[in-house]
């Protein structure tokens, strides 16, 4: 999960470096739109190491997955959700990397821009949709224990994944429909939300701003039961004599620290969620309703 935040991270700094030319738009009607900027060599090359290690840490976590004779339901989602990192971080992030620091940004022609924008907002999407699912099945674990034992399957879930990669694959694919504008023009790729147009930026922040609530609505789902089964378990802990129920005792504190834990798992989850996802779709609704007009200037 941590490789994942890193590398949603590194995506969302793109954001960034290109929000700085939307404030100048704001402020002067007259400037031109951003081209990709270019960083120097030292920058380049410590962005290369972090990519590197991404790869190599989701390669590892796909390797020893697909070894597992059997899987679990958790193991396909981890399994989903580091492809997409492991392939993000191969592809996309290192094409960005070369071709804007190392090489020059003018390379970029039609296909390979395309090519880009495609692959990296269906991975995008893929990621951040695999993590929802997999707060969703957490809840449910939790909440509904023989339910999720008897239908959340790993058949199933299997299915959901090939959605969820068939509905980022959709999505990412809106901007060569028209719903939104092509990135590449004048000669350069761009890759900003709000260089693909107005349409596509307002969508992409509502399913943003859903899955959030999601999240944090399956967090307060899970923290609330927790909170009940714990209370639970003490009380049961509290009537039990020490001789006779010891091992029920050892059995009720086990069962509480496995809740526990996984509450605090979860809790984690959320916070790297909140902290990568967050700050992308404040910036995106801030240029959304207070600088409307960069959109319409990359248009």
């Amino acid at each position: 999960m941590a490789l994942t935040t890193s590398s949603n991270t590194l995506s969302s700094l793109e954001f960034y470096r290109g929000l700085g030319p939307v404030l100048n738009i704001s402020k002067n009607a007259t400037t031109t739109t951003s081209f990709p900027i270019t960083g120097n060599f030292v920058i380049a090359l410590i962005v290369e190491v972090i990519i590197l290690g991404l790869v190599f840490g989701n390669l590892l976590i796909v390797t020893t997955i697909a070894l597992y004779k059997q899987w679990t339901v958790a193991d396909a989602l981890l399994f989903s959700l580091s492809i997409a990192d492991l392939i993000n971080g191969a592809i996309p992030l290192q094409l960005l990397n070369v071709v804007n620091n190392f090489l020059r940004p003018n390379l970029w022609n039609f296909s390979l821009c395309t090519f880009y924008l495609v692959i990296t907002y269906t991975l995008r999407m893929a990621s951040v949709c695999t993590i929802t699912v997999i707060v969703i099945e957490r809840a449910l674990m939790l909440t509904k224990p023989l339910k999720h034992l008897t239908r959340i399957t790993l058949w199933r879930i299997k299915r959901l994944l090939l959605l969820v990669w068939a509905f980022s694959l959709f999505l990412s694919l809106l901007p060569l429909t028209g719903v939104g504008k092509h990135g590449f023009r004048d000669g350069f790729c761009r890759y900003q939300l709000y260089d693909l147009g107005i349409e596509y930026g307002y969508l992409i922040e509502a399913l943003g701003i859903v899955q959030l609530l999601i999240v944090l609505g399956c967090f307060i789902v899970i923290k609330f039961t927790t909170g009940k089964f714990i209370k639970r378990q003490n009380v049961m802990s509290a009537t039990s004599q020490i001789g006779r129920h010891g091992d029920k005792k050892m059995q009720n504190s086990s069962g509480s620290k496995q809740v526990k834990q996984l509450a605090t798992l979860m809790a984690v989850v959320v916070v790297l969620y909140y902290v990568t996802w967050l700050p992308y779709l404040v910036s995106l609704f801030f240029c959304l309703i207070l600088f409307h007009a960069c959109f319409v200037k990359n248009n």
